[in-house]
C-alpha cells in the first residue's frame, strides 16, 4: 500500500486491486437479507477498522471451509458501493478470487495443503497410436483402461477433504502424500468405477435382494454362530 500527497497537501491511499493475505475465518452463513453466503475473515482493508466480510452465491468455493480454519486468500476488487466515492478500499466490494487451507508441516510451519501434498498431476489418456500392435493375453487380467482424468482429479479433491476435516485422518506412521494417493486410487476404483448395483441392493451385506411373494424385498443371511444361530432374512425398509 503506498500513501500519495497531492499538491493540496491532502493525503490519500492507493488501493490495490488485488489483496493476498493469511487470515483466519472468523464466521460463515447464509446472508441475511438475500441468497448467497457470507464469511468474515480476521483480517483489514487497508485503512478500515473492521474484518472483511466477502459475500457470494456460489458456495462450493467456500464450502468446505469451517470457522477456526486458518486460510490464504486472494480478493479482487468489484463495484463500488452506493454512495461512496472510491477514496478508500472499504468503498469497493471484493470478490473471493481463491482461498487454500493451512496446516502445519512437521517442522511446525503453515503451509498450504496444495503445496505439502504437492503436484499431483493426472494423466490423461494416452493419444491412439496410428501403428497397430498385435495383440496378446499376457497380464489382461490385470489391465485397466486408462484413468478419467475428470474423475481421478474429483476423487484427489474428496481424498484431500476427507482428511481435512477428520473423516479418514492420516493414520499413525503414514506420509500425508501415500495415505492421499491411497485413497484417491481406493475411491477411484471402488466407489466412481463400481458398477450400479441393482435395484433394492443390500449395501450393509453385499448381497442382491429378491422379490418374496409379499412384495418386500431381501435376502437370506446365513447364520454365523455369533450374532445369531439361525438363518434370518434381511428385508429391505419401506419408507411410507
Amino acid at each position: 500500500m503506498a500513501e500519495v500527497r497531492p499538491e493540496g497537501g491532502q493525503m490519500t491511499t492507493t488501493i490495490e486491486s488485488q489483496y493476498h493475505f493469511t487470515a483466519e475465518v472468523k464466521s460463515k452463513g447464509k446472508q441475511q437479507n438475500r441468497d448467497g453466503w457470507a464469511m468474515t475473515v480476521g483480517w483489514k482493508l487497508p485503512g478500515s477498522k473492521f474484518d472483511l466480510t466477502l459475500y457470494g452465491q456460489d458456495w462450493a468455493p467456500i464450502d468446505d471451509y469451517e470457522v477456526g480454519d486458518i486460510t490464504t486468500i486472494v480478493i479482487n476488487q468489484s463495484n463500488l458501493k452506493k454512495d461512496k466515492d472510491g477514496r478508500y478500499a472499504s468503498d469497493y466490494f471484493w470478490d473471493l478470487a481463491s482461498i487454500e487451507l493451512l496446516i502445519l508441516d512437521e517442522d511446525g510451519e503453515m503451509v498450504s495443503v496444495i503445496d505439502e501434498i504437492g503436484d499431483m498431476p493426472v494423466q490423461a489418456p494416452p493419444k491412439p497410436d496410428p501403428t497397430p500392435k498385435p495383440t496378446t493375453r499376457t497380464g489382461a487380467a490385470d489391465e485397466e483402461p486408462p484413468p478419467n482424468p475428470a474423475a481421478l482429479g474429483a476423487c484427489h479433491n474428496h481424498a484431500v477433504d476427507f482428511i481435512i476435516h477428520g473423516v479418514l485422518p492420516l493414520p499413525e506412521g503414514r506420509e500425508l502424500v501415500s495415505w492421499v494417493r491411497e485413497l484417491r486410487d481406493r475411491f477411484y476404483r471402488e466407489i466412481n468405477q463400481a458398477p450400479l448395483a441393482p435395484l433394492h441392493y443390500c449395501y450393509e451385506h453385499d448381497e442382491e435382494r429378491r422379490q418374496g411373494k409379499s412384495g418386500a424385498w431381501g435376502h437370506l443371511f446365513p447364520a454365523d454362530g455369533l450374532i445369531h444361530d439361525e438363518d434370518i432374512w434381511c428385508l429391505e425398509m419401506q419408507s411410507n
